[in-house]
């Protein structure tokens, strides 16, 4: 029996079983299902990849590393570093991690990633410029324009994960414009779960549904 076929006598079965209209919406609902999960890799990869707005890199008077996720976002900041895209790394931040006070270690995410970059990743100390500033992606906007224009910066990049590069476009772009930098995103890949298949990670999961509420938020703030 053809698809179509199939299709037809699925039709006819639920028209019989809901009269009038009923069988037609059923048939949609059905259909629609069937296509969800047929098509849900490509798009669940698609609600993932509108997250993600990185620009081309060129040489730039700085690369400003967000806090959070040391790791990730370090190492990719002193790899654009290596690539010769900036001569400064300028790690931001002034969240302590509550892990780290219960290990009574009172040092902001600016400092940590500094001593990351020094002594796992062999960047100099003279290129990592730490900017203690910044509790939120608007606070450390706010704190780069601020740092750029006092240095006379007119092209930076900045680098966060790759799922909070929209957002940041949103909150940085339009300020800096105004002033005329040009400001270029690049995404750190993340070493907990992979962006392409981001729903199969539980770190994955959290990250894309905390990235649209935030989205949300800040578009109606800001």
């Amino acid at each position: 029996m053809k698809f179509a076929e199939v299709i037809d006598l699925i039709k006819w079965r639920i028209s019989q079983v809901f009269p009038n209209n009923w069988g037609k919406k059923w048939l949609f609902l059905f259909l629609l299902g069937c296509w969800i999960i047929i098509f849900r890799v490509p798009i669940l990869q698609s609600i993932g990849n509108f997250l993600i707005k990185e620009d081309q890199l060129s040489k730039s008077d700085a690369i400003f590393v967000l806090g959070g996720n040391i790791f990730d976002r370090s190492t990719h900041g002193v790899y654009l570093y290596q690539q010769d895209y900036a001569d400064t790394i300028l790690p931001l931040g002034e969240t302590v991690e509550k892990i780290l006070i219960a290990a009574n270690v009172n040092k902001p995410d600016a400092i940590l990633a500094k001593e990351y970059m020094m002594g796992e990743l062999n960047t100099p100390a003279n290129v990592i410029k730490p900017i203690i500033k910044g509790t939120s992606t608007k606070e450390e906007a706010d704190a780069i324009l601020n740092y750029s224009i006092k240095n006379n910066y007119r092209k930076i990049i900045v680098v966060s994960d790759k799922f909070h590069l929209r957002r940041i476009s949103n909150t940085f772009k339009a300020e800096f414009d105004k002033n005329g930098i040009e400001v270029l995103l690049s995404g750190a890949p993340n070493s907990s779960y992979r962006e392409d298949f981001w729903w199969k990670y539980e770190q994955g999961l959290i990250m894309v549904n905390n990235e649209y509420v935030k989205l949300l938020y800040y578009m109606v703030k800001y």
